[in-house]
Parts: C-alpha cells; sequence; structure tokens
C-alpha cells in the first residue's frame, strides 16, 4: 500500500471539498452576512423600505449575552485519577523501554503549570472572545488548534505564533470546511476536516518545501474588498430599498497597474485538511495525513503523516443551539430577529402617526399660485406667497389636524418588547435598568433568579467547549514541549515530563481531570467570606491532633499560602512586604 494518499483519493477529496465549500457558500454565508449586518447596523430587511429611522435591537442583546457568558481570563485544574499511573520510560542501563509506576499528581501539577502558562502565551482568551462572538451571532463558532512546525501550513503570519509552538486561532465559520457525509453536531464521525488560508503567491513558490508547479499556479489578483459611498434610493410607495454602489470601488483599483499585475498583489485559496485513514488503512497502521492542496494544480502542495498524537480534530465548535439532527444549528440572532424588525415596524408607524396628525394642512387655489410657491409651503418655515390679484383668504387656507396619536401603537411597542425579551432572554433587569411597576425587592430577585437559567446553560456549554480545548492543547503540548522548557515554566526540575512521549505514555499522562476555573465575576465579599471560611477550616485541620493524623494517614496536605494570598488579592492588599514568597 502507498505511503501517500494516491490520486483517486485525491480526486475524491478535491470533489468532496468542492461540495463543502458550496454547501457552506449557499447555506452558511447568506446567515452569517445577514447577521453582521445586523450586529453592525445597517442592515433593512425587506419590509423597511419605507421606515424613518432603523433601531438596533440586535447589538444590545449580544453585548449583554457577551459577558454573561465568558469574562475572566480561562485557567485550568489538572487533578489525576489516580496517584500513579503506569508509563513506558527508558531503562538507563540496558537502554530499552520498561514499564514504570509514575507519580500522577507531579504529572498533574507539571502539565497545569505549563497549559495554563501556555494559554497566556498564545493569547487564548483574545481568540476565545472572538469565537463567543461567533457563536452568539452564527450557528456556531470555529476554534483552530495547531502546531507551527513541520507539517501542514508552517507559514502563518501571526506575529504572536512563533515557531515550534502551539497556537489557537478563531476561524471564520465560512473557512472551515467539513465532510460533506456529516452535519456540524457529527463532526467527529467525518472523514476529513480543512481550514482555507489565503496565501500571497510570492510566499507560495517561494516555498521549497512545497511540491509547486510554477506554471499552473498564477492567483487570484487580491484586495477585492468594496470601499467608497453607497448611495441609497427608496422606492417611492414600495416596501423595498435599492442599494447604487456604482461609487464604490475595489481596494486594489486605487494602486498604480505595475502593482496591480504583480505578484505580491496575488494570493492563492489553499486548503490545509487533516485527513482519517480508511478502515483498511487504519488496520494497516496508518495514522492519516495532512495534506495541503490549492485550486490551480491537481497534485498536493505538501503531503505529511498525522504525526500529531493529540485525540480528535484539530477544530473545536461552540454551538449554543444544536440540531443533531440538522446540517448545523440555529443562529442566535434568527430566534429574534423578526421581532427586531416588527418592533421596527411599529416604532416608525408611531413616528408616522405623531407626524400626521401635528401636521398642518394648506389649501392653495390653483389659479392663485405657482409650483414655486407649493414648494416653499411644502418645506415650511416661513414661507411666502404670492397672489396675483384678490384677496389670500379667498384663495388659501390654513387648518391642523389637532389630534392625537393613536395610543394603540404603544400598547402594541410594549407586547412587542416583552416579546423580544422572552426570545433574546435579555431583559431591562440584565441590562441594568430598572423596570416599572416592580412590587418589592423580593420580586426583583425571583425573576432574576428565572432569567438567569439560560446564561447558566450557556456558561455550561462554554466551560465544555473550554475543557475540551483546553484537553488538545494539553496534548499538543505535551508533544512538543521540550523538557528544559517545561522545567523553565514549571520553577523546578521536580518534574514529570517526557521529552518524546510515546502513545502509552501520553494516554496515561492525560489521565487527568481538567476542570476550567469559573469565568464569571465573582462577588468580592462572597468570595472572602468563602476563603476566609476554608482558611478557618485549613487551621482546624493543622492543629487538630485527631484531624491531622487522620490526613496524614491518607496521604493528603495542606497549604496554607495560597488561601492567604488570595485573600490578600480580594481585598486589594498588594503591599509585598506583607506576605512574601
Amino acid at each position: 500500500m502507498a505511503d501517500k494518499p494516491n490520486k483517486q483519493q485525491i480526486k475524491a477529496l478535491r470533489n468532496e471539498l468542492i461540495m463543502s465549500r458550496k454547501f457552506l457558500t449557499e447555506e452558511l454565508e447568506p446567515i452569517v452576512i445577514e447577521s453582521l449586518r445586523r450586529y453592525i447596523g445597517n442592515f433593512v430587511p425587506p419590509i423597511g423600505g419605507g421606515w424613518d429611522i432603523l433601531l438596533n435591537e440586535i447589538y444590545p442583546v449580544i453585548q449583554a449575552n457577551l459577558p454573561s457568558i465568558f469574562f475572566r481570563n480561562p485557567k485550568a485544574f489538572l487533578k489525576p485519577r489516580g496517584k500513579q499511573y503506569l508509563a513506558k520510560k527508558r531503562d538507563p542501563m540496558s537502554g530499552k523501554m520498561i514499564d514504570t509506576w509514575v507519580d500522577g499528581v507531579k504529572s498533574a501539577q507539571t502539565q497545569e503549570a505549563i497549559l495554563n502558562y501556555a494559554v497566556g502565551e498564545i493569547r487564548y482568551k483574545r481568540e476565545a472572545r472572538k469565537l463567543l462572538l461567533d457563536a452568539l451571532l452564527f450557528p456556531y463558532g470555529v476554534m483552530w488548534h495547531g502546531y507551527k512546525g513541520e507539517f501542514g501550513m508552517t507559514e502563518e503570519k501571526s506575529l504572536y505564533i512563533k515557531n515550534d509552538n502551539v497556537f489557537v486561532r478563531r476561524l471564520c465559520p465560512v473557512r472551515f470546511l467539513y465532510d460533506p457525509a456529516v452535519n456540524i453536531s457529527n463532526l467527529e464521525e467525518g472523514q476529513w476536516v480543512a481550514r482555507q488560508i489565503d496565501v500571497r503567491l510570492k510566499d507560495i513558490v517561494e516555498d521549497d518545501k512545497l511540491d509547486v508547479d510554477k506554471n499552473l499556479i498564477k492567483g487570484y489578483r487580491g484586495f477585492g474588498q468594496k470601499i467608497g459611498k453607497t448611495d441609497q434610493s427608496y422606492q417611492q410607495g414600495g416596501d423595498h430599498i435599492k442599494e447604487d454602489s456604482k461609487t464604490k470601488k475595489s481596494l486594489i483599483d486605487y494602486a498604480d497597474k505595475d502593482y496591480a499585475s504583480s505578484a505580491e498583489a496575488r494570493f492563492v485559496c489553499c486548503y490545509e485538511i487533516f485527513l482519517r485513514p480508511s478502515k483498511k488503512e487504519f488496520r494497516d497502521g496508518k495514522k492519516g495525513w495532512i495534506i495541503l492542496l490549492c485550486d490551480e494544480q491537481e497534485k498536493p502542495l505538501r503531503v505529511n503523516d498525522w504525526t500529531i498524537k493529540a485525540e480528535g480534530w484539530p477544530a473545536k465548535i461552540l454551538e449554543f443551539n444544536e440540531l443533531p439532527d440538522g446540517y448545523f444549528g440555529i443562529a442566535d440572532v434568527d430566534t429574534y430577529k423578526n421581532i427586531a424588525d416588527h418592533k421596527n415596524t411599529v416604532i416608525n408607524l408611531q413616528l408616522r402617526n405623531a407626524q400626521e396628525t401635528s401636521k398642518t394642512w394648506v389649501g392653495i387655489s390653483k389659479e392663485g399660485a405657482n409650483e414655486d410657491d407649493v414648494t416653499h409651503v411644502q418645506k415650511g418655515q416661513n414661507s411666502i406667497v404670492f397672489f396675483e390679484s384678490g384677496n389670500p383668504r379667498d384663495k388659501m387656507f390654513v387648518a391642523q389636524g389637532g389630534g392625537q396619536a393613536s395610543s394603540e401603537l404603544y400598547l402594541l411597542d410594549q407586547r412587542i418588547q416583552r416579546n423580544l425579551e422572552d426570545k433574546s432572554g435579555v431583559t431591562d433587569l440584565k441590562r441594568g435598568f430598572l423596570q416599572s411597576g416592580e412590587e418589592s425587592a423580593a420580586s426583583v430577585k425571583i425573576r432574576s433568579a428565572g432569567g438567569a437559567e439560560r446564561p447558566k446553560y450557556r456558561q455550561d456549554v462554554m466551560s465544555d467547549f473550554l475543557k475540551e480545548s483546553f484537553h488538545y492543547l494539553n496534548q499538543l503540548l505535551k508533544q512538543f514541549t521540550p523538557y528544559k522548557d517545561a522545567v523553565r515554566i514549571s520553577g523546578t526540575m521536580d518534574i514529570e515530563w517526557s521529552e518524546n512521549p510515546s502513545k502509552e505514555e501520553l494516554q496515561a499522562d492525560t489521565d487527568v481531570e481538567i476542570d476550567v476555573y469559573s469565568m464569571l465575576p465573582e462577588n468580592p465579599e462572597v468570595e472572602i467570606q468563602q476563603l476566609t471560611t476554608v482558611l478557618n477550616m485549613a487551621i482546624q485541620a493543622l492543629t487538630v491532633p485527631e484531624l491531622f493524623q487522620k490526613m496524614q494517614q491518607e496521604g493528603k496536605t495542606i497549604n496554607i499560602s495560597p488561601l492567604i494570598d488570595q485573600i490578600l488579592m480580594r481585598m486589594r492588599f498588594k503591599n509585598p512586604e506583607v506576605f512574601r514568597a
């Protein structure tokens, strides 16, 4: 059997890529574009052509949801399920790999220190914020985990992605492709996943690690995004808006012709694909491949063995409204966007109703004034109408509507607002405003507790995502972090770490529980009380002989210093002389 995928496999993979890309273009991309425009506030629905104003009801809902789901710096706590685990270690005498019992607690502490250090170094929180916004705007968000090394697309352009180091990147859902035989909820059953990368033509041609046919790869003209003013014109009496984009130009049109036609202005669309082996290939011991393809040449740019020992796909999905039997879940915006449009309609009807009831009506005889005089009256502001002869009272009269705006419209407005709050889960109470008609503080507390269930559920979904993401990162770090770096990060040589872990050792070494710390800001007063209670319990355990003896029998220890450190931090007492390591 060939060591690499044959031409037939590559051809089948290309066709599946085409189907996946077409599906995302036709089904997902319209949702993404509409949700973004609604969030920005420049989307006008078909029923809004005659609106006077456009209220953005999407932005405040999203902004209220973001901090209620993810707020703090994510950290991991690793706890071994057993005191020891069996791993293969090299015998210094014989040089052979033998089964050895290894300290599980020491290994977990080492992994925890390295993982939390790496999370800060690779700016995980920044990418997680972007991912959360995607999950609230689109059907799902995608976080890509990788290692910048000797496989796949090695030319990551970010300044924060270093050579021979792990990284995470938020990936636009439209640029994340996967096996069209599965849906997003059953991604683990697919045969492959891929990310689409646009690389400068010059970088592709000059990369000696890629198999490039320079006669075929020409790239596409880049910088095609449209900029400039958009003229909008409304159809009289209609219900839709028409945009005239003649004033918009591509960004590349502002560059000179030499640059626009050069290789520096051209890009190549590449696909980094993680391909699983078939059943037969798996039985033959194949692990899979990491393939780099482009549209312009049939042969791959690069094919590497799947040497990553981490379990699962490098892409982790965050999805709040999952549909297990659908192609993908429901975008949050889709659950309440129609209500937001309805509210905009009523608001504009209120304005129009108020304008009509407060309007001044002017009647002018046809034979008494010309078109310019009529135009002056329509514009108002001290208009003067000239009559050629006769009494002006006989040729013009002024009348006022004198009525009041319809109260039903304002009652309907309140009902729509309540419906919008029910669907979005964001009320005035969560925005920080007290609703009118509150009976007591107890009613506010009860309603607040009931309204917190949806954010708690989403916090749980986010927490599960972070655990899965951290678990994958932890496996990457164990595979690619050198021993000397592990010692430097941990601050001690008394660690349990391997330079090149075996499969058995890696599996045993990952037998830990990852518990992501709370992502929400705690109440400082409550947290101080809880920490003080724990400190008192720890002091009691150390001073009561019976408890201390029982702890020694069970092999338990207590560290008081971290508790005191946390209490001083929560009290904002930062004098280093009080509590110094």
